[in-house]
């Protein structure tokens, strides 16, 4: 049964009018409500190490850059607040989350400088007594708690949250693991939750018109037009209720708006109204240039790994390939080999940032061998490389997960500066 509480429409001033502008470079997931991942800022023509910043704990979700301050989130579920010059002003403590790459979750930033942040109560231990509940922080500059608000577990999934998403008006949307959308207050009180019946593990968008788009895996009972065992995108009210569903997308990938309200997710194009526009694009959570043009990875473990640009209407405009991992044995049929990328952050001159990790392992006797790297991708909007810079030369690994091959989304400063964050557990600035 869908469940919300009513308010008043929102308001739709633009992003700069709101409060994401000067002062918060990067303030949440993919830079913006609408998740286009466009920033206002180039990043480095040339790329140099800057400084690295070691949590000590893998680190898969996007940092965010806004006053002055670098924010990232490491898998030990500990927030660290940074200068821009990486050193350490403070950190706090939000629980640690289940299957960490999958859920990482990125901080956010208000417009008053307040850093929401989520966590998991309870996700150590998972029992039915006392199964996992999520709860979203809210601090001030300084690292100190101003409100904390936990979702009960809802006997569905596992409650942990997704990154929160700030709206125009300061509502702040967050995507529950176990099977919700939930809309909370600037206050810390709840605004509305609508239970899904299905993963919502990507994060919402929030369109302009207050919109929140949302993906649904496997809903049941049936969500709108969302059938079980199905992938679907929601549109939802401002007020909770649902606007229209469609049988596209898919749960574990984040919607991006356009600028003529245009929702692209998982290789899928919707107008605003719900209508299917086109599909089987190669594209996983995907971003938006200035032109209208869509920039997408495909997913870990393709046979055509990649940086894909698609155009509105759908046709590809060009892919840019990353080589897959070749055998580091003899007997090729002992040989795995996977990639995985990042979502791409675009600069304002249109260079679209990367991170790339290659994976390559070999069980064969008389000993295991392997490798893996990661690198950082600068490519030009027509497809053709700008620059590479190694985050991870090729290291020799004896089994999988190593963990250098782990990059998370990056984040533009209004310097040039690009943030990355890696599974060796450090905060890369490259400028």
């Amino acid at each position: 049964m869908l469940s919300f509480v009513a308010l008043s429409l929102l308001a739709s001033p633009s992003v700069q009018s709101a409060g994401f502008g000067a002062q918060s470079v990067w303030p949440m997931f993919h830079g913006n409500p609408q998740h286009t991942g466009l920033s206002p800022f180039s990043g480095p023509a040339v790329p140099v190490l800057k400084w690295t910043f070691q949590t000590g704990a893998p680190i898969y979700a996007s940092p965010v850059v806004g006053r002055g301050r670098v924010y990232v989130v490491n898998a030990d579920g500990n927030l660290y607040a940074l200068n821009l010059q990486g050193q350490l002003l403070w950190t706090f403590q939000t629980g640690r989350h289940v299957n960490l790459a999958l859920h990482a979750s990125s901080p956010a930033i208000g417009s008053d400088g307040t850093i929401y942040v989520a966590g998991c109560i309870q996700c150590n231990n998972y029992n039915r007594t006392a199964p996992p509940q999520g709860i979203l922080y809210a601090l001030n500059p300084a690292g100190q708690l101003k409100w904390n608000l936990t979702i009960p577990n809802s006997g569905e999934g596992i409650d942990t949250l997704t990154s929160p998403t700030i709206g125009s008006d300061g509502t702040i949307y967050v995507s529950d693991v176990g099977f919700r959308v939930i809309a909370v207050n600037p206050d810390g009180t709840l605004k509305w939750q609508l239970f899904t019946h299905g993963e919502v593990v990507g994060s919402p968008a929030v369109a302009p018109d207050g919109t929140v788009y949302a993906t649904i895996d496997d809903p049941g009972p049936p969500v709108g037009a969302c059938r079980v065992l199905n992938k679907c995108l929601a549109a939802l009210n401002p007020d909770g209720s649902v606007k229209w569903t469609l049988q596209a997308g898919g749960g574990f990938s984040s919607p991006a708006v356009g600028s003529d309200g245009t929702v692209y997710v998982e290789g899928v194009a919707v107008a605003s109204n719900g209508t299917l526009e086109w599909m089987e694009r190669p594209f996983r959570s995907p971003s938006i240039g200035a032109d209208g043009t869509i920039y997408g990875t495909t997913e870990e473990g393709s046979f055509t790994p990649g940086l894909f640009a698609v155009n509105p209407d759908g046709t590809q405009r060009w892919q840019f390939p990353i080589q897959r991992p070749t055998s580091p044995g003899t007997d090729i049929c002992c040989f795995y080999g996977i990639v995985t990328s990042s979502s791409v952050a675009i600069g304002s001159n249109g260079i679209l940032y990367l991170g790339v990790g290659i994976e390559a392992f070999c069980n064969c006797p008389p000993e295991p061998s392997g490798y893996a790297n990661a690198t950082l991708y600068a490519v030009a909007s027509n497809g053709s490389l700008a620059w590479k810079f190694a985050i991870h030369p090729t290291v020799p690994c004896a089994s999988f997960n190593c963990p250098v091959d782990q990059v998370s989304d990056p984040a533009i400063g209004s310097d040039g500066t690009i943030y990355v964050g890696s599974g060796d557990g450090s905060l890369y600035a490259i400028g």
